[in-house]
């Protein structure tokens, strides 16, 4: 009896641990690495509030990022993903609220541009169902710190551009956003889709407030 017990202990203690070293949960062959980044933002920019008010005001609009990351393995296939990346977005106000503030003046567009850097740190898990292609999901802080922000109008007899940063304007430099998403990598290939809620307050007027969010469509390769 005692070797039957035994032998169920070692069959156990077997099993569990060829389950620790299967690759799709487990790779013994994880390492560092680096990797570039090309995504294409939509940026979805929230409703602008004041006294429990909320107004949509601007259209999703679009923008690109570029950068760099290191994945840096934990334990099992968990990892952490810093980065660094620079970006350039831009989002417009819809034409009804064009036509509302309109007075002697013909307005055609107004919208934002900005352009800055992001410092994303995710913290992910991959499944390497083959040794060419995994599956990676992930979540995670992300700050956004603005460099130049310009708030655009044209019209019939207008066209100007102003600094929405400093001292006379309106809005914060600093996004603080959390981010999650998932990612396809085959061979050295990554492609991934990322979405980012912004939680900062990007108003200085402490009366109201504006979130800026995204979701980033991205190309990769990882060295």
């Amino acid at each position: 009896m005692k070797k039957f017990f035994i032998s169920l202990v070692v069959a156990a203690l077997a099993g569990m641990s060829m389950s620790a070293q299967n690759p799709v949960v487990n790779n013994p062959e994880n390492k560092g690495y680096f990797g570039l980044r090309l995504g294409a933002d939509i940026t979805c920019p929230g409703k602008v509030t004041a006294d429990n008010i909320g107004l949509s005001a601007f259209k999703n609009g679009g923008g690109v990022e570029f950068g760099g990351i290191y994945n840096i393995p934990v334990v099992a296939n968990f990892y952490i993903e810093p980065g660094v990346k620079l970006f350039y977005d831009s989002y417009s106000l819809k034409k009804e609220w064009l036509e509302i503030i309109q007075d002697d003046i013909i307005l055609n567009s107004a919208s934002i541009n900005k352009f800055g850097i992001r410092i994303p740190v995710m913290f992910g898990y991959h499944f390497d169902f083959t040794k060419d292609f995994k599956l990676s999901i992930f979540t995670g802080p992300e700050l956004e710190m603005g460099i130049t922000s310009k708030e655009h109008i044209k019209g019939y007899n207008i066209d100007m551009s102003e600094s929405q940063y400093g001292k006379d304007g309106d809005m914060n430099r600093t996004n603080f956003l959390w981010s999650f998403g998932a990612g396809i990598t085959y061979q050295h290939v990554y492609f991934g889709i990322t979405g980012g809620v912004g939680l900062s307050n990007m108003l200085k007027d402490s009366y109201s407030k504006f979130h800026e969010s995204r979701v980033t469509i991205g190309l990769g390769y990882n060295f």
